[in-house]
C-alpha cells in the first residue's frame, strides 16, 4: 500500500502496561493484520517463544547457550514485534538490560539475513533449472519472469547497523560470529582485531613507566563508572571514524561434506564490497565521509543503502552527544532512488522497490538508555513501516530514580522558566538566568559556583553575556585542551574564579569531578539522569568554601 492510500495512513494508538514497570505504546496501520492487544500483557511470553521456533536452525542451537535462555524477562515483550517487523523504540535502562536487548537484535537481524540468502540460492537453482529446460524444449513458456522469483532489491545489502564506536563494532561482529557459528580462523578477524580491537598506548621513547602515576591514572578511570569504560577504556577503542561491510552464505545448501555442514552452515566474511555485503556496519561519521561529494562537487556513492530493509541504530543517545545531525543525514538517504544501474536483475526485484515504496517495508529499530526530543523526532520522521511501531519504556520504581541516589543532605529547588513556545526554551532559559539568578551571584560574592549547561548553544549563549559584562568565570568544554582544563579546574577550586560553566557533552566524554564545589545550577536537566545525582553529590557542604 503506497503512503497515499487512505488505508496506510489510518492508524490507531495504544498504550499497554505489561507490569509495574514497563509500558509498550503501540501505533496499528490497517493496512496490516492487527495485533491483538486485549490480552497481550499476559500472552507476550507465548507470542515471544511462537516467534522463537521461527528462526533458522543454526541460530536457535547457539542461541540458548549465548543468551543463557531462550528469551529473558527483558526480551519477552519486544521481539513479537521485532518479528512482526515493526519499527521499535526500545529505552534500556541498566548496562545487562541493554546487553541483552543487543543479542536480540543480532538474533533477529541474523535470521533475516540468512532467510533472504537461503530464499536467493533456493530461486537461483530453480531458475537454471527452467532454463535448462527451456533449452532443451523450445515450446515451454517462460517461467522465469514470474512474480515468484521477485526476492531482492536494487543491490544485495539490506541491513544497516549503525553502532557510536569501534570498540561496540568489535563487540557487535564477534558477537555475529559467535551467533553465526561461524569459523574463528577467518583470515580477517586478526586484521579486524588489531583495528577494530583495543587501542594500543602510546608509549615515550625510552621513558620508564612511573608506576604510581599509572595507578593513579587507573583508579581515576574507574571512578569514572562501568558504562563510561565501556565506550571510552583503556579496553576499547573509541574511534567513531569507521565502516565494514559484512557478507554472510549460507554453506548447508552446498556443503559436499558432513564435517563441513556440522561445523558451521554458515560462511561469514569481512571486510566485503559494500555491494557483495550483506550487512553494513558503520558510525555515522564514517558513513557520510563516504558519501559526501568530494572536491570537485560530485556526489559520493549511496546506491549500497537504496534496497535496506531493517536499520539498526544502536546506542542512539552516544551517537546524539557525538552529532544526531549525522545521524539524521545517513536515515535520510535510505531506499533513495540508486543513480546507476549497478548489476541489478529488475527482474528480480520486488515490486514496492521498483514503485519508490521501500521506506514503507522498511524497520527501523532505535536502541536508546534515555528518551530525548531529538531521537523521538528521528524515530516518528523515519519509521515508517507499514506494520506499524511500538515504543518500550521501562518504568523507574522511586527507589531507583535518580533523586533517590543523592546522598548530601540539602535544599534542592526545581525553577519551571516559562515561555510562550517550545522554540523559545534556548532564550527562556538563558535569559531566566542572566535575569534572576546572576544578580544574586554578584550581590552575594558567591563563589564555587558550578553552572552545568546541557546544551553547547545555551553555552556559547551564556558566555557571550559573561563576556560582554566582564564577569570573572572559567569554562570547561568539550572543546577545550587539556592544560585549559587543568587550570581552569585549579582556579575554580583556589576560589579565583567564582563561577564555572561545565558543558553536558564535556561531561559525558570526560566525566571530571569537579572539587570545590558549594553551589550547583542546573540550566536544564542533563541529558542522562544519573549526572543529577552525581553532581549533587559533588557539592562540598563543609564551611570550607563558605
Amino acid at each position: 500500500l503506497g503512503p497515499d492510500e487512505k488505508e496506510y495512513t489510518s492508524k490507531q494508538a495504544m498504550k499497554v502496561a505489561v507490569d509495574d514497570y514497563t509500558e509498550l505504546q503501540i501505533i496499528q496501520r490497517t493496512g496490516k493484520s492487527a495485533v491483538d492487544v486485549d490480552n497481550l500483557s499476559g500472552e507476550l511470553s507465548q507470542l515471544a517463544e511462537a516467534a522463537f521456533t521461527g528462526n533458522k536452525k543454526v541460530l536457535k542451537s547457539r542461541w540458548s547457550k549465548m543468551n543463557k535462555a531462550v528469551m529473558k524477562q527483558t526480551q519477552v515483550p519486544l521481539y513479537p514485534f521485532l518479528c512482526r517487523y515493526m519499527d521499535v523504540f526500545a529505552v534500556t535502562q541498566s548496562r545487562e538490560s541493554r546487553k541483552d536487548m543487543n543479542r536480540l537484535y543480532l538474533l533477529h537481524i541474523l535470521n533475516h539475513v540468512l532467510t533472504s540468502r537461503t530464499r536467493v540460492q533456493r530461486h537461483n537453482r530453480q531458475i537454471k533449472e527452467l532454463e535448462e529446460k527451456k533449452d532443451k524444449d523450445e515450446t515451454m513458456e517462460n517461467e522465469v519472469e514470474q512474480e515468484r522469483f521477485r526476492d531482492q532489491g536494487f543491490t544485495r545489502p539490506t541491513v544497516l547497523v549503525l553502532l557510536p564506536t569501534r570498540g561496540t563494532c568489535h563487540q557487535f561482529i564477534h558477537d555475529l560470529m559467535r551467533l553465526s557459528g561461524a569459523d574463528d580462523k577467518n583470515p580477517h578477524v586478526e586484521r579486524f582485531d588489531v583495528e577494530f580491537g583495543k587501542s594500543e598506548a602510546e608509549e615515550e621513547d625510552g621513558a620508564p613507566i612511573d608506576l604510581k602515576k599509572e595507578m593513579r591514572r587507573k583508579e581515576v578511570l574507574e571512578q569514572k563508572g562501568k558504562d563510561w569504560n565501556a565506550l571510552f577504556g583503556d579496553d576499547v577503542n573509541q574511534d567513531d571514524d569507521f565502516k565494514i561491510g559484512v557478507s554472510l552464505t549460507p554453506k548447508a545448501a552446498n556443503a559436499k561434506r558432513k564435517e563441513a555442514r556440522r561445523a558451521s552452515n554458515v560462511q561469514v566474511k569481512l571486510y566485503t564490497d559494500f555491494y557483495k555485503s550483506d550487512i553494513i556496519v558503520a558510525s555515522p561519521l564514517g558513513l557520510k565521509m563516504l558519501i559526501v561529494p568530494d572536491e570537485d562537487g560530485k556526489d559520493g556513492d549511496k546506491d549500497f543503502l537504496s534496497s535496506i530493509e531493517i536499520c539498526l541504530v544502536q546506542q542512539a543517545d552516544v551517537m546524539m552527544m557525538q552529532n544526531w545531525d549525522h545521524a539524521n543525514d545517513i536515515l535520510s538517504m535510505l531506499n533513495s532512488e540508486p543513480q546507476k544501474n549497478n548489476d541489478t536483475d529488475f527482474s528480480r526485484v520486488r515490486n514496492y522497490f521498483l514503485e519508490g515504496q521501500g521506506a514503507n517495508w522498511r524497520q527501523l529499530i532505535l536502541s536508546t538508555d534515555v528518551v530525548d526530543p531529538f531521537l523521538l523526532s528521528a524515530f516518528k520522521r523515519f519509521g515508517k513501516s507499514v506494520s506499524g511501531s511500538v515504543k518500550i519504556r521501562r518504568k523507574i520504581p522511586p527507589e531507583d530514580a535518580a533523586l533517590a541516589n543523592v546522598l548530601v543532605p540539602m535544599k534542592q529547588v526545581f525553577q519551571r522558566v516559562p515561555v510562550s513556545s517550545l522554540d523559545q526554551q534556548t532564550d527562556g532559559r538563558v535569559q531566566y538566568f542572566v535575569k534572576n539568578i546572576l544578580p544574586q551571584l554578584q550581590r552575594h560574592k558567591q563563589k564555587h559556583t558550578l553552572v552545568y549547561i546541557p546544551s553547547y548553544f545555551d553555552f556559547v549563549a551564556l558566555r557571550n553575556i559573561l563576556l560582554k559584562r566582564e564577569i570573572s568565570f572559567v569554562s570547561v568544554h568539550e572543546y577545550s585542551r587539556h592544560t585549559e582544563v587543568s587550570r581552569g579546574r585549579a582556579r575554580f577550586l583556589q576560589g579565583r574564579k567564582p563561577i564555572m560553566l561545565y558543558t553536558g557533552r564535556c561531561n559525558f566524554f570526560h566525566r571530571h569531578a569537579i572539587k570545590g564545589v558549594s553551589h550547583l545550577i542546573f540550566l536544564g536537566l542533563p541529558e542522562h539522569p544519573q549526572f543529577y545525582s552525581e553532581h549533587v553529590n559533588l557539592i562540598n557542604t563543609t564551611s570550607k568554601f563558605e
